[in-house]
């Protein structure tokens, strides 16, 4: 990960190092789930957050599901998820494995970053990225 921005976007917790770039978009796919839940439950709609920063309309259901379904084929995902994908594999084994974990910050920048993220901030960093690959 080589930006603050990239870190929000992939950082998920999980117990062990992933395999698979697979399992870790997977286990992004149940973050944003948990993005998406935890909106709600700080009374903010996950679906006008989605519409106001990517500027699109949406028209699916209102269940955790559809909402992280359509946002994780958003042109936006798709976009960062390719990069995570192209740079997966491309690990520079010389840097310590903690830092390769935590995106080249420590553990607990990384952990108070983590603990700071939400579908906002989330979103935020999906345009960031976004718009730096344009």
């Amino acid at each position: 990960m080589k930006s603050t921005n990239q870190l929000k976007l992939f950082l998920v917790s999980n117990p062990i190092k992933f395999e698979r770039y697979e399992d870790h978009e997977a286990a992004l796919y149940i973050q944003l789930h948990e993005l998406i839940e935890d909106a709600k439950k700080d009374k903010e709609d996950p679906i006008t957050l989605i519409e106001e920063y990517l500027g699109t309309t949406y028209n699916l259901g209102d269940s955790d599901n559809e909402i992280a379904s359509f946002l994780f084929q958003t042109g936006e995902m798709m976009s960062a998820l390719n990069v995570l994908k192209e740079n997966w594999h491309a690990l520079d084994e010389s840097i310590p494995g903690d830092s390769l974990m935590y995106g080249g910050v420590s553990k607990e920048e990384a952990t108070q970053i983590f603990s700071q993220l939400s579908l906002r901030t989330y979103l935020e960093a999906l345009v960031a990225i976004s718009n730096d690959h344009e």
